[in-house]
């Protein structure tokens, strides 16, 4: 089968269309929004925590919380205390 220059170079393109399409999609950031049936919990916390040596988004759930300049506080259900950084948002149950 014979394809012409522009057939492949329309192929090329719907190729690179279709790749651009699956690659480019990103999921939906997580948010105590989604966990809207966690009520056991007074504060929902979103922010960042560095988890070696990279930073990752994390939600927590406590029901007392302490803050400083830098980062949030909140004791975990084992009672270790765990910090969140900044920029961090308290979500009120």
């Amino acid at each position: 089968m014979n394809y012409s220059i522009y057939d492949r170079v329309l192929h090329f393109l719907a190729g690179i269309a279709i790749g651009f399409l699956l690659f480019s999609c990103k999921a939906p950031k997580p948010s105590c929004d989604a966990y809207s049936y966690v009520e056991d919990y007074k504060y929902c916390i979103e922010g960042k925590k560095i988890v070696e040596g990279d930073t990752v988004d994390v939600i927590a759930f406590t029901d007392n919380y302490l803050t400083t300049y830098d980062s949030v506080f909140y004791f975990n259900s084992d009672s270790s205390v765990q910090s969140i950084l900044r920029p961090y948002t308290v979500y009120e149950n």
